[in-house]
């Protein structure tokens, strides 16, 4: 019965991530998988400037305050060396959390796109990019990636719980995104 209640709390706490989650507008997020690799295709839109998207997106040192189940980020490169950031977390949801440890290259396209590249950790191998276009007034906000974990994820719930974590991640950044343009815009009353 115990089991039971849990399960039940579970499948509700995920139903509620999900509605908040779908308050933010152009939300998509894809999960697919091949063997052992995990693809992910994200898309948001945030009405923000571009230019504070990417102040947010490379914030490196700061990621861990206001991305959901990263515990630190750093950059652990030495300055004029190619840029390291050492990240420490769990990716999952609910029951189904992992520890993750990683090391990641980055360049930086201004403006434009973060490509990282796993050179360490507990991933065998993690690559991908962010990209910003600019919309308007708002941003259009892109992650891919391409994943092989180095440790077993279940088939069918792994990826739904990875989609969920996914977009737990890009609300957070997003709501980031969204505080420092409302807090940039009371500066200016």
């Amino acid at each position: 019965m115990e089991i039971a209640v849990r399960g039940l709390l579970s499948l509700l706490a995920l139903c509620l991530l999900g509605f908040s989650a779908e308050a933010l507008a152009e939300r998509d997020v894809r999960i697919t998988r091949d063997a052992d690799t995990i693809r992910i295709d994200a898309r948001l839109r945030v009405d923000v400037h571009h230019h504070l998207a990417w102040q947010v997106l490379t914030d490196y040192d700061n990621l861990a305050r206001f991305v959901p189940g990263l515990s630190s980020s750093r950059i652990v490169s030495e300055p004029g060396a190619p840029m390291l950031l050492k990240q420490v977390g769990q990716s999952g949801l609910l029951w189904l959390t992992l520890p993750i440890e990683v090391v990641v290259r980055i360049e930086e396209v201004p403006l434009e796109a973060i490509r990282f590249f796993a050179v360490n950790g507990t991933l065998k191998s993690k690559s991908g990019e962010w990209r910003i276009e600019a919309q308007d007034d708002a941003t259009l906000l892109i992650y891919r990636a391409s994943i092989v974990p180095g440790f077993w994820v279940p088939p069918l719930v792994g990826t739904a719980v990875m989609a969920q974590d996914v977009r737990s991640k890009l609300v957070g950044v997003a709501n980031e995104m969204t505080r420092r343009a409302a807090s940039a815009q009371s500066g200016k009353l």
